[in-house]
């Protein structure tokens, strides 16, 4: 079983984070935006024991359990006693406890350890999807060790109703029912996102359909998922996007690394290593003025303005670029702590999840509503200089 902390810090993550510096190209890709869940109730923590909230602070799911996740699909993993089941939204439980450790839904499953034993001194895990009932309807060959179950497992999640699988160092992917639909004759592949997924081939990628047809030929350095249309592409050090013709929309000659898009807009670097958002015409419609920047959801995206103290100081900004909530998190007293990655900070449900950097606290986390108003802990953080 996962320590509570990093069981709720997994599980956050694996919905809506994406790890590595806060703008890069990706060949294994990660979660689509648009496929990445949230929202209400929320998990907080009070004398070591979880339960929810809703959206204006009140607590709706008592204080009763060892650890609790975000929801996802409608369904919260959450623990008692070393075992973890799931609930519904009202904090009645549809799963009961019995799996060792519990991810969270995509495409109507859940990634969930159902057993551990010991091999050559090592803690492993036997892994395995269960549907929304609680049935277990594969179980998978491979058994990960314990370090294993703290790393964020991309590779593990089902999207649009496929999951990529290895076989002999190749990589394909699996259905539903646990049938391999198509053949692991990849030498890497991303997850599906509007229909296609992006595969390496000798070196280059190229994009497949759900069917394993070829529709866009291997060509590029480094392939991302497409999202609003378009997909980031890398042919060496020249980037820009594609649509699924393969036609090149946008020529990113006014930046050098980017993100998908979100809500018709990107995270993107310029050439002087500030960052901004573009649109679909390729333009800086939010010119580059920020250190680091999240994607946008709700209308709002968190950013970190370039002069800030790092890590910290961060803010949220409107689709006109104009910051509409000032900063909840700074960590004074730990100026080379690593904060956790922007994509964390986004708005879902109204709610945002962010962290306090409160002086007696370095780990203390809240959350706000759209007005910037802190919502829980119902206590105002301690600020450590004015605004």
């Amino acid at each position: 079983m996962l320590p509570p902390k990093m069981f709720v810090w997994l599980a956050a993550l694996m919905l809506v984070c994406w790890t590595g510096q806060p703008v890069q190209g990706q060949s294994t890709s990660e979660m689509p935006l648009k496929q990445r869940t949230c929202g209400g109730p929320w998990p907080v923590e009070q004398n070591h024991k979880w339960g929810y909230i809703n959206d204006t602070g009140q607590l709706i799911i008592p204080f009763k359990y060892d650890s609790a996740a975000n929801f996802s699909e409608g369904l919260a993993a959450v623990s008692l006693k070393e075992k973890t089941g799931y609930i519904d939204k009202t904090g009645k439980s549809v799963i009961p406890p019995r799996f060792n450790s519990g991810f969270s839904f995509h495409s109507g499953m859940a990634l969930v350890a159902i057993g551990e034993f010991k091999k050559d001194r090592y803690h492993l895990h036997k892994l395995g999807y269960i549907d929304k009932s609680g049935n277990l309807l594969i179980r998978l060959k491979e058994a990960l060790d314990t370090k294993s179950l703290f790393v964020i497992h991309k590779d593990l999640f089902f999207s649009e109703g496929l999951v990529r699988v290895e076989q002999n160092n190749q990589t394909g992917f699996m259905d539903k029912t646990g049938k391999l639909v198509i053949p692991a004759r990849y030498d890497e592949a991303g997850p599906f996102s509007e229909g296609l997924a992006a595969v390496r081939l000798q070196g280059k990628y190229g994009y497949i359909d759900q069917s394993g047809q070829l529709v866009i030929p291997p060509q590029f350095s480094e392939a991302a998922p497409f999202s609003e249309g378009l997909a980031l592409v890398y042919q060496g050090d020249r980037v820009g996007y594609i649509d699924k013709t393969a036609k090149l929309i946008i020529n990113g000659e006014e930046f050098k690394e980017a993100r998908g898009f979100s809500e018709g807009l990107a995270a993107a670097r310029g050439k002087d290593g500030k960052y901004g958002f573009i649109d679909k015409t390729g333009k800086f419609v939010i010119p580059p003025q920020f250190r680091r920047v999240g994607d946008f959801a709700e209308g709002l995206a968190a950013v970190q303005p370039f002069d800030a103290q790092w890590p910290g100081d961060l803010a949220y900004i409107n689709h006109q670029g104009e910051m509409v909530i000032k900063s909840k998190s700074k960590y004074p007293n730990h100026p080379s702590r690593v904060e956790f990655d922007l994509h964390h900070y986004r708005f879902c449900g109204g709610v945002a999840w962010v962290s306090l950097g409160k002086a007696d606290d370095e780990d203390a986390t809240g959350y706000i509503n759209r007005e910037g108003k802190l919502i829980w802990p119902q206590v105002t953080p301690v600020k450590n200089e004015p605004q």
